[in-house]
């Protein structure tokens, strides 16, 4: 049994040496200790932002009619292209039959304009007709063709405004406003519906004064998402001008496409870099908590002593120590461990 704890000990001990810059140990008795040593971090400027859509916007009529259906509601997920309404479309299709009829009618003239233009052109040669005559076929030849060519730009403006009674979705998003009813009666202009993009999101942040020269470049900055993660901005933008009210500057990053576990609307914590430090580091298992107390056994000799630290902050499971220990020092891996076995001797 003796074997075993010592063999578990120091396969700790190894697994801990490839994951944490620190030096571990394992005394024979199976108490894995961790020597202190500093290390050279990156020290962060902490400041809050908020989530905001790039692609947001209100889609308006760009005809007039009534609202025939209404196909989303608001919170409703939409693909690109998809229909969110339809207006109704009598006269515009109207427009566009009539239109249809114009171009066909204009083609027939120009067919018997072709026509009469090349019976023209073979009489010309034997003399039967004058050249006053040859040129009225040609220009009536020509106007046929233009009149085909205005009838045709007609009949696609027509189809245009037709296209216009169904509303689709200019982007995939969520629909966040509604702001016309079934049945309402719609002019060129009138907001319809309102909705962002979930793919291409940004992080707004008010930068102090104090703080202008540290937002030069997006690999100097990092975003800490909810789920513990931290993404570099894809791009940074900073204002060149300062709030009348705040004097702060306005610091936009923009997150990378798809970014899980983000949504518009949330406040998530950016940090700006601003140099290096030496820091003492330990493991969180490492400290002893209850309540407002934060220690660490120390290795005294042949025993342990429970002494209190004061702890900084806290990420990727590893702790800043501000006081309480040196370097140098060996604490126990594992406060709860080390605790238990303190309550059984």
């Amino acid at each position: 049994m003796e074997q075993i704890r010592v063999l578990g000990a120091t396969m700790l001990a190894v697994v801990s040496a490839l994951v944490s810059p620190m030096t571990w140990s394992a005394e024979v008795n199976g108490d894995a200790i961790l020597t202190l040593a500093p290390r050279q971090v990156t020290d962060w400027l902490t400041l809050d932002g908020t989530v905001s859509a790039i692609n947001q916007g209100t889609v308006a009529a760009q005809t007039s009619g009534r609202v025939s259906r209404m196909l989303v509601d608001v919170n409703d997920q939409v693909q690109a292209g998809q229909p969110l309404l339809e207006i109704s479309g009598k006269e515009q299709f109207a427009a566009v039959t009539g239109a249809q009829a114009r171009l066909a009618r204009a083609q027939a003239q120009q067919v018997e304009a072709e026509r009469q233009l090349a019976r023209f052109q073979a009489l010309i040669a034997k003399g039967v007709i004058t050249r006053a005559q040859l040129d009225n076929a040609e220009a009536s030849d020509r106007a046929a063709r233009a009149e085909v060519n205005a009838a045709d730009a007609a009949l696609t403006q027509a189809r245009e405004a037709y296209g216009y009674t169904r509303i689709l979705a200019p982007y995939a998003g969520v629909v966040t406003k509604r702001l016309v009813e079934l049945g309402e009666t719609v002019a060129p202009g009138t907001p319809l519906l309102s909705g962002f993009s979930l793919d291409a999101l940004r992080v707004d942040v008010d930068l102090p004064q104090s703080a202008l020269a540290l937002a030069s470049q997006p690999a100097d900055v990092q975003v800490l998402l909810p789920d513990g993660k931290t993404v570099t901005p894809l791009k940074l933008t900073r204002f060149n001008y300062a709030d009348s009210q705040s004097h702060a500057f306005r610091l936009r990053l923009d997150l990378p496409l798809q970014t899980a576990g983000v949504l518009p609307g949330m406040w998530l914590k950016v940090q700006l870099k601003q140099g290096e430090r030496q820091v003492l580091q330990v493991p969180e298992q490492a400290l002893l908590r209850q309540g407002e107390f934060s220690g660490l056994y120390l290795k005294q000799g042949d025993g342990w002593a429970l002494t209190p630290v004061r702890v900084g902050h806290c990420q990727g499971a590893q702790c800043d120590i501000l006081a309480g220990v040196q370097s140098g020092d060996q604490v126990a891996a594992d406060g709860w461990v080390r605790q238990q076995a303190v309550s059984h001797e």
